[in-house]
């Protein structure tokens, strides 16, 4: 952790640094909802073009990328990677800033594992500014969370700042570029859940920008409405 960063426990097994409290985020009312349409083959299929297996295969290729700890910057409910987390066995913190989500996270752990296995640790914080050290990660897992932020550059530095120089950041985010994608990131946007609908492009352009913390070039693969890039972490200044 950075120095004068405290570290309180938020329920059993979840830690937070947040002084404030419980979040006040949507997601954390939507936590239950959110774990039924993300875990759901069809309704990712009809609506973004991808499907769960693929959230988990990326995430696997994470996992298994470098050494030391792993970040999961954003881990939400853990409902696409909670397998894959327990059987890497690898000293991971798995991080989101919504409290329901944690708690989520907490549970399905339990039920698949009997208990949140030693090597992992739940961690209530901000991906706008992150409590660790710099150059504290071995790889960044930041799944599914690029189109929720405005400001994507100041995230992805951040994420970079934390990370092992060279290290690998494996992040996706959905893309408006099915229409069907496209209408509903922009009934989301309207809710307040999502930032501006961005397309592929669009959003590449701002993760290659020279304050990005991200070295070019990338990997970027798209599956339906979501895109999915793997950039190594450029050395924090």
């Amino acid at each position: 952790m950075k120095p004068g960063i405290s570290v309180r426990p938020l329920g059993d097994d979840i830690w937070s640094v947040d002084p404030d409290g419980a979040s006040q985020l949507v997601y954390d009312k939507h936590a239950r909802l959110y774990d039924r349409l993300i875990g759901n083959r069809l309704y990712n299929r009809l609506v973004w073009g991808t499907s769960p297996h693929s959230y988990a295969r990326f995430a696997n290729a994470a996992l298994r990328s470098g050494s030391g700890t792993l970040l999961d910057a954003g881990c939400g409910s853990l409902v696409s990677t909670v397998h894959k987390h327990i059987e890497s066995r690898r000293r991971s913190i798995l991080c989101d800033l919504s409290e329901g989500m944690l708690r989520a996270a907490r549970n399905r752990l339990i039920a698949s594992a009997g208990g949140v296995p030693g090597n992992l640790v739940l961690l209530q914080a901000d991906l706008n500014a992150l409590p660790f050290r710099s150059e504290s990660f071995g790889s960044v897992l930041c799944p599914g969370m690029l189109h929720i932020f405005e400001d994507v550059g100041a995230v992805t530095k951040e994420l970079a700042r934390v990370s092992a120089p060279g290290a690998n950041i494996f992040m996706s985010s959905l893309v408006a570029e099915r229409w069907i994608g496209r209408n509903y990131l922009a009934l989301l946007h309207r809710a307040g859940e999502v930032a501006a609908p961005r397309h592929r492009q669009g959003l590449l352009d701002r993760l290659n920008a020279p304050r990005s913390g991200l070295r070019t070039p990338m990997r970027a693969v798209s599956e339906g409405s979501m895109l999915f890039v793997t950039a190594e972490a450029a050395r924090y200044p």
